[in-house]
């Protein structure tokens, strides 16, 4: 029997590696003796004796960097090599040492039920899906990458953007998008990670169509005869469309094509879902006023804008052209109505002696002018007869002190009347 009873470092470990590395699982002995060291996995399965593998599993080996280390290698690690595993000294009773294996795998993303590249129609719910696996469960961001347009972002109201590449602000593996507009169409990435490098990633390209508009820079374009003359149209659509410029010719249309000398059609790509087409009268003429038609058409739908070329030496001379209206001048003679009917007042009855009543009638009061105005004359007016308004004017300011005369005229005759002189 051995002095010595065997003994472990510790009673326990735990171990921790990645999915694909080597895992070393430690047990150290301290005076072994004769004694005999197995290890075990959890469903008790022998695995090495000693030094030697006994199951039939090349990537598990017995590794002793010093004499009292019995450790247990496992190359290869996989995610089912995980679990409990018992270096077992043969002592009675049997002393164990527990190692707890954990695997973890990295974030992984599962292609058969991830989403392709999508082309949605504008207005539809888009649904991305980024099927992931991992050990933790790793955890899914969605970006989307924002198409840069002359240096500066485009910018939607679903989509924010303050990068290159902006976060959408959800997490998940599913990414539903309602009522999907062309601003965000994109490129939709993923990426998973749960801690264990690396993370992973998944570009998802969302193409969303929409039917052809246009637009027009200017409606209304004035020129000369004989110079020439350029009308653009703006395209915007997805996929691209089918453009060409038209005539209006009465009731009906006529397309205009390249004509050398003439005309000429051009077409410039703006981004990737603008155009522009141009149209470029090389010698404008008095037949090519009137209304040029620019249509854009696409399996989506179609649109089309109209544009007038006119005259502009025409239109020039019909504005500088005034007509001066005749007006005939009227005068209206204004007469300040100076002149105003008589009004009597009846004075209290003064009867006489002999019962006569006397009665005394006064002019009513009339309103005079201001002083140095005139009454102006009318146009059947003749010299006799402004004369004989100035003398009545005249009269009419002096009656009023005529009036006062009569009257204590009439008093003092009253006096008289009523008290006779006494006789000497």
């Amino acid at each position: 029997m051995d002095a010595m009873v065997p003994t472990f470092d510790s009673p326990m470990a735990n171990v921790t590696v990645k999915e694909g590395a080597t895992a070393v699982l430690p047990c150290s002995v301290k005076f072994l003796g004769s004694r005999q060291v197995v290890w075990t996995d959890q469903w008790s399965t022998l695995l090495t004796f000693e030094d030697r593998r006994i199951i039939d599993d090349e990537r598990v080996s017995v590794e002793r960097p010093f004499t009292k280390d019995w450790n247990l290698h496992i190359r290869d690690v996989q995610h089912r090599d995980q679990g409990l595993y018992n270096c077992q000294i043969n002592t009675k009773p049997v002393k164990i040492k527990t190692v707890h294996l954990t695997v973890q795998v990295p974030a992984k993303i599962v292609d058969e039920f991830s989403s392709e590249d999508k082309t949605p129609r504008e207005g539809e719910t888009v649904t991305l899906v980024c099927n992931v696996t991992g050990i933790p469960m790793p955890k899914v961001t969605w970006f989307r990458h924002v198409r840069e347009k002359d240096g500066a972002e485009t910018q939607s109201e679903f989509c924010p953007e303050h990068h290159n590449r902006t976060s959408v602000g959800i997490s998940g593996e599913v990414l539903i998008i309602h009522n999907i507009s062309r601003y965000c169409g994109d490129i939709y990435e993923c990426v998973a990670f749960n801690g264990v490098p690396p993370a992973i990633n998944r570009m998802i390209q969302v193409d969303v169509q929409f039917p052809p508009e246009i637009s027009l820079p200017n409606r209304r374009i004035g020129q000369t005869v004989g110079k020439e003359t350029i009308l653009e149209c703006q395209i915007t659509a997805n996929p691209q469309a089918n453009v060409k410029w038209l005539r209006q010719n009465g009731s009906h249309t006529e397309e205009i094509k390249t004509v050398p000398g003439r005309y000429r059609v051009e077409l410039y790509s703006e981004d990737k879902d603008s155009i522009t087409l141009s149209l470029i009268l090389m010698y404008v003429s008095k037949e090519d006023f009137g209304t040029f038609i620019c249509e854009a058409s696409s399996v989506l739908g179609q649109d089309r804008e109209s544009m007038v070329l006119y005259d502009y030496d025409k239109h020039l001379n019909s504005k500088t052209t005034t007509t001066t209206p005749t007006t005939s001048s009227t005068t209206t003679s204004t007469s300040t109505a100076l002149d105003e009917p008589r009004r009597a007042f009846a004075s209290q009855g003064l009867r006489d002696s002999s019962g006569a009543q006397i009665r005394i009638f006064t002019q009513g009061p009339t309103q005079s002018p201001p002083h140095g105005a005139q009454q102006l004359p009318s146009d059947g007016d003749s010299p006799r007869d402004i004369a004989a308004r100035g003398r009545s004017s005249s009269a009419r300011t002096t009656s009023p002190l005529l009036l006062v005369t009569v009257y204590i005229l009439s008093l003092l005759m009253v006096t008289v009347l009523t008290h006779p002189a006494p006789s000497s």
